[in-house]
C-alpha cells in the first residue's frame, strides 16, 4: 500500500480526500454457531435459492439511465473513503471478488459459485482451509507430520502398489506392512495430503497401501512356500506354479494404470480417479491373501500353518471359487481363482483318471501289455493263475482316503469299485475293451468357456479325441531339432538344451506366454456360466460325468467276465460247487460223506456200505487189542466206527485224510465231450471248472483250543465231536472278490452244523435199529412206552429240522439267489450293477441261511435251544447203546429215559416260545410273506423265504398237536 499512498492523499482538484490506510482483510466466512433448533438443510436451500432469484431480478429491473446520468462522474470521487470500504464490507455479492485492491495479481478463490451451505461441497481448497482454520494440523510429540501434494504421492505410490519401497513408503520385513518414511528419526509419521485432512488421507492411501501390503505378503509366501521342498507335491507345486503367474499377470495390470503415466496432469479427478481404478484389484489380491491366509487382519506370528496336502488345497480353491461364483463377483476375480484350480489341480485330476485307467497314457497302455496273459480258456495252470492277488495289487487311492470336496457324491461312492475293479480287471482279461479303447481318451480337466462346455454336453468326452493305438504319433520324428537331428522317443525330452536361451519349443517353461495364456483366459472367461449349467456344481457333475460313466463301464465289465458262461470264472457255476459240497446239496458228495464219517447200523463192529470200503484197510490190521478196546470203551453212537477204534479223539493218521480226499474224487461228476460235440467250445470254462474242484476243495483239521480240558469236541460222545473238521475251497483270483474269505467261514459254519445234525440223525437211526431189534426194557412196561415215544418225536422232529435246513433255509434262499445271478446274465434283470453288489448279495444270502438256521449272534439263546435238543436226542441214543451194549442196566437206563425226556420236552417247549417271539418282533414278517407270494403268483422269478422269515416254516412243519403240550408229566 505504500507505494500508492502518498499519490493517494494528494489534493486533486483543490479537493483532499483524506483516505486513510486500508484495514487488514479479514477471512470472508466463519462457522456460525448452532442455534438450538433442528436444522433443516433443505429448507435454508430453498430460501438461499429464492434470494439469488430476486437478487437477480433486482439487477435486471436497474435503470439504464441512472447509470448514464452518472456516466460523466468518476465513482471515488462520488463516494467518501469511510462509505466506500463500508460498502465494501456490507456487501453480500458473491460473484466477484470482495478484495478492493489495485495489487490484485491472481485471484485468492475462484469465481465459481457454490449454493451449497455444507463445506464438504465446496471446492478443496476451501474445505481444506476451514478445517485447518477449525482444526489446525495435528502436533503430536510422538508422531510425525509429512504433508505431500497429490503429484509426489502419485510417483511414490506408483512403487507402492506393485509391493516396492518408496521415498514416502518402505518396507517392514517384521510386521510386513508398509510404513511411512522421511520424518524425524525414532518416530512415526503421519501422512497428509494438501487439501485433505488426516481422516481423508488416511482412506484414500488405505487402498494403495493394501495392494502394495499383500502383494508382498503374497511374494513373500511363495519363496517360503518353495523352501518347503520335503513337504511339497506335485498338487502344492502347481498351485505356487500358478499363483506366481498370477502375481505377474497383476503386476503387470498395475503398472498399466493410472500411476504409470510419468507425467500425471494432476487435477481435482486426478486422485479419486486413480483411487476408483485399482478397486478390482485390490478385491483380487484380498481375496488370493485370505486364501493364502495371510490376510490384513493378521501379523506373521499369528500366520496359520499353511495345508501342503492336495485334498484340502484343492477343496480350499474350490470353495473361494464357489463363494465368489454365488457373490457375483467380478469376472476377473473370478476368472483369477478358476485358473489357480484349474492349474492346481492338472495333477490331481491325471492321477484321478489313471488310477481307474481313464487316461491316455502310452506307458500304462504299454505295462498293461507286459503283463501275463492269462485266459479263462487257458491250460490248466492254478498256480499261475493264482499267482497275483488283490493284496498286491497297488491302487492309487484307498477306499478311505479322503477326496476334494467338488468330486461328485456319484464318483466317490463309484471310484473304490471302480479302481478294485481296474485290478480286478486286469487279472481276469488284460485285453478287454474297456482297458484298451480303440480311441484315446484324454485327461479330465475344467471347462469354462461357454463353447467347451456345450461341447462337452452334447458330446460327453473331453475335446477332440486322437485315434488310438493303431497308429500313435512319434513325437521323436516329428521333433527335429535345429541341427536336423531327430531324437529317439527315450531321449526327445533333451530336445529342450538345443533352443536358444529364453525360449521354449512348446512354450512350457516360458514366462511370457504363461503370463499371455492366463490373460487369455481371463479375457475368454464368461461373465456368467451358460444355461445349461448355470451353477458351479453343475458345472462340476458335467465336468466329471465322462469320469462316473468310465467308473461304471468298469465295473460293469468286470460283472460281465463273471457271468459268461464261456469263462472260468463264471460265478454261478462256482456257486453251484459251493452250494453242493460246502452245504451238502449234492446228493453224490453228501452220501459218500455220510458214509465215511458216521454210521447208523445197530452194531459197532460192523462198518456199513461205503464205510466198509474205506476201512479195508483198519479191517485187515485190526487185532484182538482192538476188540477188547471197543468193549472197554462207550459207543459213538452215529460215528463211523473206523474213526474210534484208535481209542483216541480227534482220529488222526493218512488213512482219514485219503478217506476225505477219495470223497471228493469220487463225487465230482465229470462230463466227457466228444470232438464233434458242438457244444464242447461253449462248455470249456464248466468243465475246467468241475476238473479243478477235486484240487481247491479239500478237508482240514480247525485250530481249536485244547488247553482247558473241558472242550468238548476232544469227546466223540459229543455233538461238537466233528468241529474239528471244516471243508475248505481255493477261490481262483479274482473271484475272491465274490467268494471272499469272509462268506468262506459263513460256509465252514453252516457245514459244521449240517455235520451235527447229519450225526444226530444217524444216531437216531441207528437208536431206531437197535429198539426194533432188540427189546430194551423187558421189565419195565412204562419205560418202554416211553422209550417208543421218545425215539418217535426225537426222530420227527430231526427228519423235520433237516427237511427244513435243506429245502428252506439252504434251497429257498440259495436257489433264489443262483436264479437272480441268472437272470442278470440274460438281462431281465439289472439288480447287480457290479460285482461288488453281487458279492453284497451273495454274503446278505448267507446271512439269511445263518439266520433260519439260528446261528447267527443275536439268536444265540434260540440257537442254544436247538443245539441243546439236539445234544439231548444223542445223549439218548447213547443210552441206548449203552442199553444195548449192557453198559447200563435196565432200572438205571428207566431213571436216565425219564430226566432225558423232560429235559426234551422243556426245550422243545422253550424253543417253540422263543421262535414265536422272534416272530413277533417282526411285525412285517406276515406282510412280507403275503407281498412274496403275491409275487411269486405274478412272476416265475423264485423269490427266497428269507431269514428270521423261513422261521415261520419251521414251526408249521413241527407237530401240530403239540405233543410238548398235550402229554403229561
Amino acid at each position: 500500500m505504500s507505494l500508492f499512498g502518498d499519490v493517494w492523499n494528494q489534493p486533486e482538484n483543490g479537493v483532499d480526500l483524506g483516505l486513510g490506510v486500508l484495514p487488514h482483510i479479514t477471512p470472508q466466512f466463519f462457522v456460525p454457531r448452532m442455534v438450538d433448533k433442528p436444522q433443516d438443510p433443505i429448507v435454508h436451500a430453498i430460501e438461499r435459492e429464492k434470494a439469488t432469484t430476486l437478487e437477480k431480478r433486482g439487477a435486471r429491473n436497474f435503470e439504464p439511465r441512472d447509470i448514464s446520468h452518472g456516466r460523466g462522474i468518476p465513482p471515488l470521487l462520488l463516494l467518501s473513503p469511510e462509505v466506500l470500504w463500508a460498502k465494501s464490507v456490507a456487501s453480500d455479492d458473491q460473484h466477484s471478488d470482495q478484495v478492493v485492491s489495485w495489487d490484485v495479481l491472481r485471484q485468492s478463490h475462484p469465481n465459481r459459485s457454490y449454493n451449497t451451505p455444507f463445506l464438504t461441497e465446496q471446492s478443496s481448497d476451501v474445505s481444506a482451509s476451514a478445517l485447518y482454520h477449525v482444526r489446525p494440523l495435528p502436533f503430536d510429540l510422538r508422531a510425525s507430520v509429512i504433508c505431500v501434494n497429490e503429484l509426489e504421492l502419485l510417483e511414490s505410490l506408483r512403487m507402492t502398489v506393485l509391493g516396492t519401497s518408496s521415498f514416502l513408503h518402505t518396507w517392514d520385513p517384521v510386521s510386513e506392512t508398509f510404513i511411512s518414511f522421511g520424518g524425524a528419526e525414532n518416530l512415526p509419521n503421519k501422512l497428509i495430503i494438501s487439501g485433505k485432512d488426516e481422516m481423508m488421507s488416511s482412506s484414500l492411501l488405505k487402498r494403495f497401501l493394501d495392494i502394495g501390503t499383500l502383494m508382498r505378503r503374497l511374494e513373500v509366501f511363495l519363496s517360503v512356500l518353495r523352501t518347503r521342498r520335503k513337504e511339497e507335491n506335485a498338487t502344492v507345486h502347481a498351485f505356487s506354479h500358478a499363483l506366481s503367474v498370477v502375481l505377474v499377470y497383476l503386476r503387470d495390470q498395475l503398472s498399466r494404470g493410472p500411476l504409470s503415466n510419468f507425467c500425471i496432469p494432476v487435477s481435482s479427478k486426478t486422485l479419486s480417479g486413480t483411487w476408483l481404478y485399482y478397486g478390482d484389484f485390490e478385491e483380487i489380491v484380498v481375496s488370493l491373501a485370505s486364501l493364502c491366509q495371510m490376510g490384513l487382519g493378521l501379523s506373521p506370528p499369528q500366520y496359520p500353518q499353511f495345508t501342503m496336502k492336495p485334498v484340502a488345497l484343492l477343496s480350499r480353491i474350490y470353495k473361494y471359487l464357489d463363494t465368489h461364483f454365488r457373490k457375483s463377483s467380478s469376472r476377473t476375480l473370478v476368472a483369477v481363482f478358476a485358473y489357480l484350480l484349474t492349474m492346481s489341480s492338472k495333477n490331481y485330476l491325471q492321477a484321478l483318471c489313471r488310477s481307474v485307467a481313464y487316461a491316455d497314457n502310452n506307458s500304462q497302455r504299454a505295462a498293461t501289455s507286459q503283463q501275463p496273459q492269462r485266459t479263462a480258456i487257458g491250460p490248466f495252470d492254478i498256480e499261475d493263475f493264482d499267482q497275483a492277488s488283490p493284496e498286491h495289487d497297488g491302487v492309487l487311492f484307498a477306499e478311505g482316503d479322503e477326496l476334494p470336496s467338488f468330486i461328485p457324491r456319484d464318483l466317490a461312492e463309484a471310484l473304490p469299485a471302480a479302481q478294485k475293479s481296474l485290478n480286478l480287471l486286469t487279472a481276469a482279461k488284460p485285453g478287454h475293451p474297456v482297458l484298451n479303447p480303440p480311441v484315446r481318451r484324454p485327461f479330465i480337466t475344467w471347462v469354462w468357456s461357454t463353447r467347451d462346455i456345450q461341447d462337452l454336453w452334447r458330446t460327453g468326452s473331453h475335446g477332440v479325441p486322437i485315434i488310438g493305438p493303431h497308429s500313435p504319433p512319434d513325437p521323436a520324428s516329428a521333433d527335429v531339432n535345429l541341427h536336423g537331428c531327430g531324437y529317439q522317443s527315450d531321449l526327445i525330452g533333451f530336445r529342450v538344451f538345443d533352443l536358444e536361451p529364453g525360449s521354449s519349443g512348446d512354450n512350457t517353461f516360458n514366462e511370457h506366454s504363461m503370463h499371455a495364456a492366463l490373460e487369455s483366459f481371463i479375457l475368454s472367461f464368461p461373465s456368467v456360466l451358460p444355461s445349461i449349467t448355470p451353477s458351479l456344481s453343475l458345472l462340476t457333475s458335467l465336468v466329471f460325468s465322462p469320469l462316473i460313466s468310465h467308473a461304471a463301464s468298469l465295473s460293469s465289465a468286470l460283472l460281465s467276465i463273471f457271468l459268461d458262461k464261456n469263462s472260468f470264472l463264471y460265478v454261478h457255476d462256482h456257486l453251484v460247487l459251493l452250494r453242493s459240497h460246502m452245504l451238502l446239496t449234492s446228493p453224490s458228495f453228501k452220501s459218500r460223506l455220510t458214509a465215511a464219517l458216521f454210521s447208523d447200523t445197530d452194531d459197532r463192529e460192523v462198518v456199513a456200505g461205503g464205510g466198509k470200503s474205506f476201512a479195508l484197510s483198519r479191517q485187515r490190521s485190526r487185532s484182538a487189542a482192538g476188540t477188547a478196546q471197543h468193549s472197554t470203551s462207550r459207543w459213538a453212537v452215529g460215528l463211523a466206527p473206523f474213526l474210534t477204534e484208535r481209542g483216541t479223539w480227534p482220529p488222526g493218521g493218512a488213512d482219514l485224510s485219503f478217506f476225505l480226499r477219495t470223497v471228493i474224487v469220487d463225487s465230482q461228476d465229470t462230463c466227457s465231450f466228444g470232438p464233434d460235440d458242438s457244444q464242447q467250445e461253449h462248455e470249456l470254462g464248466s468243465r475246467r471248472i468241475a476238473e479243478e474242484a477235486e484240487v481247491r476243495l479239500g478237508f482240514a483239521i480247525r485250530d481249536l483250543a485244547s488247553d482247558t480240558g473241558r472242550e468238548r469236541w476232544l469227546n466223540p460222545l459229543y455233538i461238537e465231536a466233528l468241529d474239528f473238521l471244516y471243508l475248505d475251497y481255493k477261490v481262483p483270483h479274482p473271484l475272491d472278490v465274490i467268494i471272499t474269505p469272509d462268506t468262506t467261514s459263513k460256509y465252514q459254519r453252516i457245514f459244521a452244523f449240517l455235520l451235527r445234525v447229519i450225526r444226530v440223525e444217524s444216531a437216531i437211526r441207528a437208536a431206531f435199529r437197535m429198539t426194533h431189534q432188540d427189546v430194551l426194557f423187558p421189565t419195565l412196561n412204562q419205560s418202554r412206552k416211553l422209550l417208543t415215544h421218545f425215539r418217535f418225536v426225537a426222530h420227527s422232529f430231526v427228519a423235520t429240522l433237516s427237511a427244513y435246513i435243506f429245502d428252506v433255509a439252504i434251497g429257498g434262499n440259495f436257489d433264489a439267489f443262483l436264479a437272480r445271478v441268472a437272470a442278470c446274465r440274460l438281462g431281465t434283470n439289472s439288480e447287480f450293477t457290479d460285482v461288488f453288489s453281487l458279492a453284497g448279495a451273495h454274503s446278505a444270502v448267507l446271512n439269511d441261511i445263518l439266520s433260519a438256521c439260528l446261528m447267527r449272534s443275536a439268536q444265540r439263546a434260540a440257537g442254544d435251544l436247538l443245539s441243546g435238543s439236539l445234544e439231548l436226542i444223542l445223549e439218548f441214543c447213547v443210552m441206548i447203546g449203552d442199553l444195548n451194549d449192557g453198559r447200563l442196566q435196565e432200572y438205571e437206563a428207566s431213571s436216565v429215559l425219564d430226566v432225558l425226556f423232560a429235559a426234551f420236552r422243556k426245550k422243545i417247549s422253550t424253543l417253540v416260545k422263543v421262535l414265536e417271539v422272534l416272530l413277533e418282533k417282526d411285525l412285517k414278517s406276515s406282510q412280507r410273506q403275503e407281498l412274496l407270494l403275491a409275487l411269486q403268483e405274478q412272476s416265475e422269478v423264485r423269490h427266497a423265504p428269507g431269514g428270521v422269515e423261513a422261521l415261520r416254516h419251521l414251526i408249521v412243519r413241527l407237530d401240530i398237536n403239540e405233543w410238548w403240550k398235550n402229554l403229561t408229566s
